[in-house]
């Protein structure tokens, strides 16, 4: 079975970085470690920017977080992806987990994360059989009997500097290690993919 092409997909609002980009911090770290070229836009229209590298892409949502999906189809539009033939990884701050905390997952039946349901929505609405997957880069844990009002006001705040420390010395690499994991991957199963990458951190 030839190795699938990987195309590492970030999501989060435009504008001032917070909570809520994540996400974009952590694809900008993984460019860096791989000495990708700057992200460019395809046209001055274009909801996403775009860096094409020997092993994979990197793509950059450049809309907001609850219209993620429609920078994804634009990509897979203007590219012509043929979705079997690719793993997207989707790369986003996940405030159901721990700051320090890095795991890709499958899509749950009911997001809650509006970049998440919006890609998964669009995802099922294409009813053919792709390798979309989630990797979220923790961000809690989140404020205790919060609500949707508190929620928004959280995930829209900046990080202090010792928990952007922690996700420049923990977060970010285990992010590297998941996507050249995945690269080198034929098949992801996800339960081992977490595993292996679990013991690649342990042994090191």
């Amino acid at each position: 079975m030839d190795k699938k092409n990987l195309l590492v997909f970030s999501v989060g609002n435009p504008g001032r970085s917070n909570r809520h980009s994540a996400g974009h911090l952590g694809l900008k770290y993984l460019m860096e470690q791989t000495q990708c070229k700057q992200l460019v836009k395809p046209s001055s229209k274009s909801v996403y920017s775009m860096s094409k590298c020997e092993t994979c892409t990197f793509v950059k949502s450049t809309v907001y977080m609850n219209e993620s999906a429609r920078a994804l189809k634009l990509v897979m539009d203007d590219e012509r992806l043929s979705l079997n033939q690719w793993n997207i990884v989707v790369v986003y701050d996940d405030f159901e987990t721990n700051l320090g905390t890095v795991k890709l997952a499958e899509f749950k039946k009911n997001e809650s994360h509006n970049g998440i349901k919006s890609i998964k929505n669009f995802v099922a609405s294409l009813n053919v059989d792709c390798s979309v997957f989630k990797l979220g880069i923790g961000i809690g844990p989140k404020p205790a009997n919060s609500t949707k009002e508190s929620m928004a006001t959280w995930v829209l705040s900046p990080f202090n500097q010792a928990e952007l420390q922690l996700l420049q010395s923990t977060s970010f690499p285990t992010l590297y290690i998941y996507i050249h994991t995945i690269e080198d991957s034929d098949f992801i199963n996800v339960n081992k993919l977490n595993a292996t990458v679990k013991r690649l951190i342990q042994n090191s």
